[in-house]
């Protein structure tokens, strides 16, 4: 049994996040909506809120659920980011999905969306859902890689997302460097598919500054459905302003993305 965590802000995201978290849930299965509200109102205010969210939870619940599979729903007041790290901790969450819209200007400069402060510091796998994620159509996942030879836990999980959805798996390398030579990280890359024992994928080399960029040419290049990356996993909060790809790649993407922690 897997429990999944679907982080809820009732939104039109938040129900196409509900609806792929069912997908992914087999027989025996629990969902766990969360909704977490402001703990700064005054005690009338919170109780209102507490009253809005339970109408709005009967909603999402009354969605057709498969036979089999458990939901509940939670409401904790509290900050966002420490509120959802406290929940995964304390009731064994296996998976986040959650519904996103990106973030574009200064405020992504600045803070971030939730989902990238999700993604930097979950310690365990998150899907990004931005818009409708077809379960049955993810056929072509892409996944840069790090040609790390030593990850052979994460690279297991990449391999069981793949089964999960019959998929084909693109290893991507973007080289930024002139220095690089293309034929060589082709040859690292197959060497990375032989060395994990990979099967029905395929490698490419994508020549761009920027490896956010590249990453999404060759995503609309390939038409692909899902986007899979390894994190490392920043849990720092006051590290939010370092780089990370994967963040960059969840707020500016328009499928469907995968991360995991090294």
């Amino acid at each position: 049994m897997k429990i999944i965590l679907v982080p809820c802000d009732f939104s039109p995201t938040t129900e196409k996040a509900v609806k792929f978290a069912i997908d992914l849930a087999d027989k025996g299965d629990r969902l766990i909506l969360l909704n977490i509200i402001n703990d700064n109102g005054t005690s009338k205010k919170i109780a209102q809120d507490l009253k809005e969210v339970e109408t709005k939870f009967k909603k999402l619940i009354d969605l057709q659920l498969p036979k089999g599979i458990s939901v509940c729903s939670k409401t904790m007041p509290g900050k966002f980011i420490s509120s959802i790290l406290k929940l995964i901790a304390n009731e064994k969450i296996d998976l986040v999905v959650m519904g996103t819209q990106g973030s574009k200007g200064w405020g992504e400069f600045f803070m971030g969306s939730n989902i990238e402060k999700v993604v930097r510091t979950s310690p365990v796998p998150v899907f990004a859902v931005k818009g409708f994620a077809d379960f049955d159509s993810i056929n072509n996942i892409i996944f840069p890689c790090n040609l790390n030879l030593d990850q052979p836990e994460i690279l297991q999980k990449v391999k069981e997302l793949q089964k999960r959805f019959h998929s084909r798996l693109h290893l991507l390398r973007v080289n930024t460097g002139k220095s690089f030579n293309d034929i060589k990280i082709i040859e690292n890359l197959e060497e990375y598919a032989r060395h994990y024992q990979l099967s029905d994928y395929s490698v490419a080399v994508i020549n761009n500054t920027s490896i956010k960029d590249g990453i999404l040419h060759f995503a609309r290049e390939i038409s692909a459905d899902m986007i899979a990356m390894i994190t490392h996993g920043k849990r720092d909060l006051h590290r939010m302003f370092t780089e990370s790809t994967a963040a960059d790649i969840v707020n500016h993407s328009r499928i469907l993305v995968w991360t995991c922690t090294s």
